[in-house]
């Protein structure tokens, strides 16, 4: 039913269109097609398609414009979710829809010979309305499709990811295809990076930024306790240039696992990254190489003995009051520190020369190891970094 605000010369010329609508079609395809260089380039629109896209939608706009049909808009969103999904440009899709209202206009100046003039100017008001009434949808359309895909798309390269990390020993081959699908090379030298919970991608974006510059792949997959990287280079000097980078970049602790040649070997290297974290004490901030820190592995890897050896070792020492306790502990890493000389630690300290001495002479009394015997020295050394790696229990 034709509105009161619908021009009746329209109306009458939109009918005479529809009996060629199939030519039009056909012709707007063409101009779509030598006009759009991206249709071109899309190998999943095919021509069929792209005319049968164009044949609903100016069926559609003809019937509103001849009074046939209400609005109907379907055709326009089909139009919109097609385009999004074969990947071609939103702008691509709009000046499609600038051309059918073209091309309408075209047709309808040839059959509009006898329209007054008065009815010949409200024509192009009408048309140019339901054409943006129609590319508008479609332009909805698009943007609704292209979030979905996207989700889709960060959905799915998660789950890549996490194969990857994960491991998946009972099927390798998913290792290697997520690795091909995310574009990791099958050889080079590669190690993994877990840095602790905090740290996020964005904070090391400027040094990821220089991997890639170097050509070094890095692929980043955030959990619970770790943000884990996966790091690969052409050769060693690339890979300490690029833990370099990101030891830099960190805020917190982190782990580097040994090199390996693969990606087969992802999950296990991401557990020594993930052990070389730990071989800090918490609070610091430090990219601890996993081959850089035996002794410290040790103890993150059997906690239950290290806890038991360190509570044998320092006995009643750990029973003081905290504050006399972290004083006296304190006392012994610095004299650590300063590789066994009193008087650097003192001055490290700010203390008294002789301060140290007594701290040192109480600790001897508590534990009965002096650290003046190596083997009692390294036993106390021992404990002290198992409290501080591990805390007390």
């Amino acid at each position: 039913m034709v509105t009161p605000l619908r021009s009746i010369a329209a109306a009458e010329l939109a009918r005479q269109l529809l009996e060629s609508v199939d030519s039009m079609a056909d012709e707007l395809a063409d101009r779509i097609i030598e006009s759009e260089r991206s249709y071109l380039d899309s190998q999943l629109l095919t021509r069929a398609r792209l005319r049968g896209a164009c044949l609903d939608n100016l069926t559609a706009m003809l019937g509103y414009l001849a009074g046939r049909d209400p609005v109907r808009l379907e055709s326009a969103r089909a139009a919109g979710r097609l385009k999004a999904e074969q990947g071609l440009p939103i702008a691509a899709m709009l000046h499609a829809y600038r051309l059918g209202g073209r091309l309408i206009w075209e047709e309808l100046m040839v059959r509009a010979g006898s329209v007054a003039d008065g009815e010949l100017l409200k024509i192009p008001a009408e048309l140019w309305e339901i054409v943006d009434q129609y590319s508008d949808a479609a332009a909805e359309t698009y943007r609704e499709t292209a979030t979905v895909l996207a989700l889709a798309d960060i959905e799915s390269r998660a789950r890549l990811i996490r194969t990857l990390f994960d491991g998946h020993t009972e099927n390798p081959a998913a290792v290697l295809d997520a690795a091909r699908t995310l574009g990791v090379p099958e050889t080079g030298t590669f190690v993994v990076v877990a840095a602790e919970a905090g740290t996020t991608p964005t904070m090391m974006s400027a040094a990821i930024t220089k991997l890639g510059d170097r050509g070094v792949v890095s692929i980043w997959d955030s959990y619970a306790d770790t943000l884990n990287g996966l790091i690969c280079a052409p050769s060693a000097a690339e890979i300490d240039t690029a833990i370099a980078l990101l030891g830099d970049a960190v805020e917190g602790r982190a782990g580097v696992s040994r090199p390996f040649s693969g990606p087969r070997d992802i999950a296990a290297a991401l557990d020594e990254a993930r052990l070389a974290l730990k071989c800090r004490p918490p609070g610091e901030t430090a990219m601890t190489r996993y081959e850089a820190a035996p002794l410290a592995l040790l103890l993150v890897r059997l906690p239950d003995a290290a806890h038991s050896a360190a509570a044998q070792i320092l006995g009643p020492l750990m029973r003081l009051p905290e504050g006399e306790r972290t004083a006296l502990l304190q006392t012994l890493n610095v004299w650590f520190e300063c590789k066994g000389s009193t008087v650097a630690a003192a001055r490290q300290m700010h203390y008294h020369r002789n301060t140290v001495l007594y701290r040192l002479r109480k600790l001897r009394d508590l534990t009965g190891r002096d650290c003046d015997d190596p083997v009692q020295a390294a036993e106390l050394y021992i404990a002290l970094q198992a409290i501080r790696l591990l805390g007390q229990r």
